[in-house]
């Protein structure tokens, strides 16, 4: 696919994957919150300290201790992959930390945030030899590396492919057929409606599981669709939602990055009983579904909770993980320039470590 088209999109394409799952966010060196289900590692979260990442459970508590370089969060099938030292191959891990598939993978940068992330049916799209392919949970090749670039599969079990590097794209299904020949400059996955955004001469239009446009191109930077068929759009560095389905803007292209007021009420409209984060006087807090205050707005930055209940926030330049009561659960601080976790008493948690010895240790680094 078209790197520039790729970049120039990759903004609308986060928002519109947060407030269609309810999804996570990983910032840089910063935890991420897992937000799989039906495996042992729904609990765990993403949390890097030092350069390197591990995961902790619901209270806090280390259970995978950070040794990874790259990580990513768990998948639905309780996998999850990793790179334990830069510029190595990737695999994938399990729950408690254990090798399920060997590193044998190639890394791709920060382009596409699901490589690798085993989706509804199964598989993962992975790298190996510069070429893209798809492999099931216990590494095998159901689709062999083949494609130039790709993407994951959508849950209507079509993912876009570019078989070679220039190419068009087209949309493939889980036994690696051609069900719509490619044809576009660039594409995305399709969402829960049915519908994917695709590139044609310069915009960005919508189409089918079919193939067929049911909104023209005519964006210059778009997404998927993401709730009730409304789809994020940009325009002049402004941010809008337009109604595939309908033809029309729900609100026009007006707002800043910032705005979250109406992507709160489309995430409710997927998550009712949920929790989302409000801007007031500079801080934020939460409210729920009938935008009654829950939480009150005391944070520099916060994030949605995720299905263990957990939130990512900002604190006094500390950052953290809250309860849905707004208690800190666990926080990261330094000591000695050593980053560790604390709980909400003050307490060092990882490593079990008193401060004098983690400086000691430091000193001796030095």
């Amino acid at each position: 696919m078209n790197q520039d088209i790729m970049r120039q999109t990759r903004f609308a394409r986060v928002i519109a994957v947060v407030l269609a799952i309810g999804a996570v966010l990983l910032v840089s060196s910063l935890p991420a919150m897992a937000a799989e289900t039906g495996s042992a590692a729904k609990n765990l979260a993403l949390i890097c300290l030092n350069g390197k990442c591990g995961y902790i459970n619901t209270q806090g508590k280390m259970v995978i201790p950070p040794r990874f370089v790259k990580a990513d969060t768990f998948s639905a099938n309780g996998l999850a992959w990793v790179q334990e030292e830069e510029n190595e191959k990737y695999g994938y891990i399990n729950a408690k930390g254990e090798w399920v598939i060997p590193p044998k993978f190639e890394g791709v940068g920060e382009e596409d945030d699901k490589i690798g992330y085993f989706t509804d049916n199964g598989l993962a799209l992975v790298r190996q030899g510069g070429k893209f392919g798809y492999i099931n949970a216990k590494g095998q090749w159901v689709i062999p590396p083949k494609f130039d670039w790709g993407g994951s599969f959508s849950a209507n079990g079509l993912a876009w492919v570019q078989e070679k590097e220039g190419g068009k794209v087209g949309y493939i299904n889980a036994e690696g057929k051609w069900v719509i020949s490619p044809r576009f400059e660039a594409a995305e996955p399709f969402n829960r409606n049915g519908l994917a955004a695709a590139w044609e001469n310069g915009k960005w239009g919508y189409i089918n599981d079919k193939g067929k446009w049911v909104v023209s191109p005519r964006f210059g930077a778009s997404d998927g669709i993401f709730i009730n068929g409304v789809a994020a759009i940009w325009e002049n560095n402004k941010l809008g939602y337009f109604n595939v389905q309908q033809g029309e803007w729900v609100i026009p292209p007006t707002l800043d990055k910032e705005d979250v007021e109406f992507e709160r009420k489309l995430y409710f409209t997927v998550n009712p009983n949920a929790l989302a984060p409000f801007k007031e006087n500079g801080k934020y807090g939460y409210v729920n579904a009938k935008d009654e205050l829950v939480i009150s707005p005391k944070f520099d930055w916060t994030w949605y909770f995720s299905a263990n209940g957990l939130a990512q926030v900002k604190e006094n330049d500390k950052w953290g993980y809250i309860n849905v009561k707004g208690e800190i659960v666990v926080y990261i601080e330094k000591i000695c320039g050593f980053e560790v976790l604390k709980n909400a008493q003050g307490e060092i948690t990882w490593p079990k470590k008193t401060a004098e010895q983690i400086c000691e240790e430091q000193k001796k680094a030095r």
